[in-house]
């Protein structure tokens, strides 16, 4: 079977193809289903790593009766369009996260095969591009699967961070950037920065800790992919990003009717409780997840390095 686009002929055998032998509507519509398909065993990972339950038995079950799902409903997007956002099973309610989570990771396989492949140099061989495209893909699947984990558990699952960080730091040798001293700097840096400064030494200081054990993982993979440039960016960009976020969630909360009643008094020992207990807080809803912003951070680095910090640069200058 010979592919589109590809000359017969112009190789001897043995001789590996060129990502210049094969179309780039090829390339890029068959990254988009790829990851569309990869999209759904996110979805299975993001709702049962939560919950310490396999991502491999049992097989795809309705959330709410346990009934086996058809391979017919399965299909990425389309099965949840075809089922009018309701199980076939049980009617239930299905999340919109799941087309949600298959588009954004068709969408972002088919950049990385942009990226990575469509526009890489013409002599690259297709084989390096395409390992090179595999292996971030698997990266922003993991920052996917973390972000959406976060969002509703408040935690970044480390079947997730760690089998990242060590692929990141494991394909560093056949992928240009960053390279692997740089890889390993960011992976080991970017660790320490969080846990050291965010988590140790603001619990230490306040009695609460400012983020989780789970941030300094996830940026540790993504140092061990985008190196310390990179793992530096997804800080500043993220906290930033996650700041400009807070302040509209908080004001638009002010101005909610159902948020102008007032905060309940704190009880005599709310500025401390029992000692080493943080007081609670009574604006846990206004409360946002940092991971999903480091992962925003490291998506705009990987997509456009160089152009994303000047563009910060450039918007902190004024």
């Amino acid at each position: 079977m010979k592919l589109a686009g590809v000359r017969p002929g112009r190789y001897p055998a043995g001789v590996e193809l060129l990502v210049s032998d094969v179309p780039a509507w090829f390339v890029l519509g068959s990254a988009f289903v790829f990851g569309a398909i990869w999209g759904s065993f996110f979805n299975v990972a993001i709702y049962r790593w939560p919950r310490d339950m396999s991502v491999v038995r049992p097989p795809s079950s309705c959330p709410s009766c346990s009934a086996p799902i058809p391979f017919r409903y399965n299909v990425p997007i389309l099965g949840y369009l075809w089922l009018r956002g309701r199980s076939a099973c049980c009617g239930t309610a299905l999340s919109p996260r799941y087309p949600i989570v298959e588009a954004l990771s068709g969408v972002l396989c088919l950049a990385i095969a942009q990226r990575f492949m469509v526009n890489a140099l013409d002599d690259t061989p297709l084989w390096r591009a395409g390992m090179t495209a595999l292996a971030y893909f698997c990266f922003v699947g993991g920052l996917v699967i973390a972000t959406f984990v976060d969002l509703e558990f408040m935690e970044i699952p480390d079947e997730v961070s760690l089998p990242g960080a060590a692929l990141g730091l494991a394909t560093s040798v056949f992928r240009e950037q960053p390279g692997a001293e740089a890889a390993a700097l960011g992976a080991g840096g970017g660790f320490l920065v969080i846990q050291l400064l965010f988590v140790w030494s603001y619990e230490h200081l306040t009695g609460r800790r400012g983020m989780g054990e789970g941030d300094s993982k996830l940026l540790m993979m993504i140092g061990a992919f985008l190196g310390w440039q990179g793992a530096l960016f997804a800080v500043f960009a993220g906290a930033a990003q996650g700041l400009i976020t807070f302040v509209l969630t908080r004001v638009t909360a002010l101005f909610s009717p159902s948020e102008r009643a007032p905060a309940p008094e704190p009880e005599p020992e709310a500025d401390g409780g029992e000692e080493g207990e943080p007081a609670p807080d009574y604006w846990g809803h206004l409360k946002l997840p940092f991971g999903p912003f480091l992962a925003l951070g490291a998506l705009e680095y990987l997509f456009f390095g160089d152009a994303a910090i000047e563009a910060w640069f450039r918007l902190v200058q004024g």
